[in-house]
C-alpha cells in the first residue's frame, strides 16, 4: 500500500536519514532567491517577511527569521503577517505601498504570493524586489507574479515532494546558508540552525496537512526527534503550556496539541504574537504570551462548537444531507473558524463543505473537500461568482458578492454532480491486515510507529480483529463522551472516540468485530499499546 520494495528502499523508509532530503538546487527558484537574499542583506538593505496567519506561514515567517538572525549576527528581519479580517488572504497592493514609504528594498513572501499579480507589479513599479516563496495554485490562466525570483516546488511538472510553505521556506533557508556561507557546506553556525529548525518546520508541515511522504516525512521524522531538546524559548513556552511528552513525539502532538494553538491566534486575535513566540520572545515574556494562547484557542474551541451545531442544524432543515456538496452561509459565524468548522462538518457529513460568513454585501469564506475532489479546481470552474478565492484541492478561500451566492451554490451544485461518483460519498476504511488477537501486542505497535509519522498519504496501517472480547468497558470524558475497553491477552486499552452512546449495548465479556489503528500512548513516563477504534460491529448489528 505504500509502494516500498526492495532492501534499500525499505531501509530508508523505516530509517529516513536527513541525507535524503532534496537539495534546494532541486527547487525551482531556490538558488537564484537565496542569491538575491543574501546581496541584499549584505548591502544593508531593508529586508521584510510577508507571511501568512496560520501554522503554516506562521513557522515559514519563524524559519527565515532564524536562519537570517544567526548569518548576521543580529535581529532578524521584520515580519509583517496581514490581517485576517481586515486585508485578507495574501500579498495586497496597498501592503506594497505601505512597505514603499517604510523604505523597505526586498520583500520575501512565505505561504503566499503566487496569486498576487496586481501587488508583484506595483512592486515593481516602487522599486520593491520581491521574491515569492509559495505551495498554493497559481491563478487559473496560470500567470504567475512578475518578480525577481519564484520559489515553488508547482513550477515543475512532477516535483519529488509537495512541500508546505513551511518546507518551501526551509529550502530556500538552506540555499540561503550556502549562497551566505560562499560554499555548498555552510559554515557550523548555520548548519547548527538549520538542524534546530526542523521542528519549526514539522508544525508547519503537520498542520498543513500536505502528503508526508517523501522530504515531507524526513522532515517530520527528524522534526519531531528533535522538538522535545528544542532551545526556541517560544516554541518551549507552548510545550509546557501544553504539558507535551519530553520524550517520544508523533504528528498527534502536533496536529491536536502545538498546531491549534498558533491557529487559533490567526483565527480570532492575530498572528503576530504567535510569530513573536517563534522568533523573540523569552522567559516570563514567553510564558505569558503562551497562555493567552491557551485562553484564545479555548474561545475558538467554544466559538467552532457553535458554528458546528448550527451548520449541522441547517443541513438537517434545509435537507441537504444527500447533496453532493454542501454550501452554508450564516453572518453570525466568525469568519476565522469557519475553515476548521467545514472540516469536522465533514465528519458528519461526508461531503465537500463550504461555510461563508456575511461581511456587507459580501460572503468570506473556506472550504474543504473530501479525496478525490479538489475543491480548488470546482472554485475555477465556477469563479464567474467569485470575486476572488485561491488554495489547494484540498482546502481554500473564497470571497463572493452577497448577491451571487444563489448562483454560486448552484454552479457548485452542478459541477459536483458531475465530478462526484456516489460512491466516493460513502466514507469507508479498508483494512491493511486482519489480525489474530495475540498479534495484537506491546511489540506490534512499537513495529508500527517506525513507519510513522503519520499523515496524509501515509496512514497508519490498519487492523481489523474478528470475535474479539472486550472486558473492562466504560465510558471516559466528560459526559461520558467517549468508550474505553481492553483486549486480548496483553489487555491492550481500546478508545472508541466520542461513542460513549454504545455504553448501554456493551457489557463485560461482549464480542464484537473491531477496526482500528494500533498505535504506542506515552502517559506519565509510561508507553503502552492503544487501539484507536474507527469502527465496530456490534452484538446484533
Amino acid at each position: 500500500a505504500r509502494e516500498v520494495s526492495g532492501a534499500k528502499e525499505i531501509a530508508d523508509f523505516l530509517d529516513p536519514k536527513l541525507k535524503l532530503l532534496e537539495d534546494p538546487k532541486d527547487l525551482p527558484g531556490a538558488s537564484e532567491a537565496a542569491k538575491l537574499l543574501a546581496e541584499s542583506i549584505r548591502e544593508g538593505k531593508k529586508v521584510l517577511i510577508f507571511g501568512d496567519y496560520d501554522a503554516d506561514g506562521i513557522t515559514a515567517s519563524a524559519v527565515l527569521y532564524h536562519i537570517i538572525r544567526v548569518a548576521t549576527g543580529q535581529e532578524g528581519p521584520s515580519i509583517y503577517i496581514p490581517d485576517r479580517f481586515d486585508e485578507g488572504y495574501g500579498i495586497q497592493v496597498a501592503a506594497i505601498e505601505k512597505f514603499a514609504d517604510q523604505g523597505i528594498d526586498l520583500v520575501v513572501s512565505v505561504d503566499c504570493g503566487i496569486t498576487a499579480i496586481d501587488a508583484a507589479n506595483r512592486a515593481k513599479e516602487l522599486g520593491i524586489q520581491l521574491i515569492v516563496t509559495d505551495h498554493h495554485k497559481p491563478i487559473k490562466d496560470g500567470t504567475l507574479p512578475d518578480c525577481a525570483a519564484i520559489v515553488h516546488p508547482g513550477l515543475i511538472e512532477k516535483p519529488s515532494t509537495l512541500f508546505a510553505g513551511v518546507g518551501v521556506a526551509y529550502q530556500l533557508a538552506w540555499a540561503f546558508a550556502r549562497a551566505w556561507s560562499g560554499a555548498e557546506s555552510v559554515t557550523q553556525e548555520l548548519s547548527k540552525e538549520l538542524l534546530a529548525l526542523l521542528p519549526l518546520v514539522a508544525i508547519g508541515t503537520v498542520a498543513d496537512m500536505v502528503p508526508l511522504v517523501g522530504g515531507n516525512r524526513i522532515i517530520t521524522r527528524w522534526g519531531l526527534q528533535l522538538l522535545p531538546s528544542t532551545e526556541y524559548p517560544g516554541l518551549r513556552a507552548i510545550m509546557a503550556e501544553l504539558d507535551t511528552p519530553t520524550k517520544k513525539l508523533n504528528a498527534a502532538h502536533i496536529s491536536f496539541g502545538i498546531a491549534p494553538l498558533l491557529n487559533a491566534a490567526g483565527r480570532l486575535s492575530g498572528a503576530a504574537k504567535a510569530v513573536d513566540l517563534l522568533t523573540h520572545l523569552e522567559g516570563t515574556v514567553a510564558k505569558g504570551a503562551a497562555s493567552e494562547l491557551v485562553k484564545v484557542n479555548k474561545r475558538r474551541q467554544v466559538i467552532q462548537k457553535s458554528i458546528i451545531e448550527e451548520a449541522l442544524k441547517q443541513i438537517e432543515t434545509q435537507q441537504l444531507s444527500e447533496q453532493p456538496i454542501i454550501i452554508l452561509s450564516n453572518d453570525e459565524w466568525q469568519r476565522g473558524v469557519v475553515g476548521v468548522a467545514a472540516g469536522k462538518c465533514i465528519e458528519s457529513h461526508y461531503r465537500p463543505t463550504i461555510l461563508l460568513s456575511g461581511d456587507g454585501d459580501e460572503l468570506v469564506g473556506s472550504a474543504r473537500s473530501i479525496k478525490g475532489f479538489s475543491i480548488f479546481d470546482a472554485l475555477c470552474a465556477c469563479d464567474e461568482h467569485l470575486i476572488k478565492f485561491g488554495g489547494h484541492d484540498m482546502a481554500a478561500g473564497l470571497t463572493l458578492k452577497r448577491r451571487s451566492f444563489a448562483g454560486f451554490v448552484a454552479a457548485m451544485t452542478e459541477y459536483a454532480a458531475e465530478n462526484i461518483e456516489p460512491d466516493q460519498l460513502i466514507q469507508s476504511v479498508m483494512p491493511d491486515v486482519i489480525a489474530e488477537i495475540h498479534e495484537v501486542t506491546n511489540t506490534v505497535a512499537v513495529e508500527i510507529e517506525k513507519m510513522g509519522p503519520f499523515g496524509i498519504a501515509n496512514r497508519a496501517p490498519v487492523l481489523q480483529i474478528m470475535n474479539v472480547q472486550l472486558n473492562d468497558v466504560k465510558v471516559m470524558g466528560g459526559g461520558g463522551t467517549h468508550l474505553s475497553f481492553k483486549i486480548g491477552p496483553q489487555r491492550i486499552r481500546c478508545v472508541w472516540w466520542n461513542q460513549g452512546a454504545h455504553i448501554e449495548k456493551l457489557s463485560n465479556g461482549t464480542r464484537a468485530n473491531v477496526i482500528g489503528k494500533l498505535k504506542v500512548n506515552e502517559f506519565r513516563g509510561r508507553r503502552t499499546a492503544e487501539l484507536d477504534i474507527i469502527d465496530a460491529q456490534l452484538p446484533g448489528a
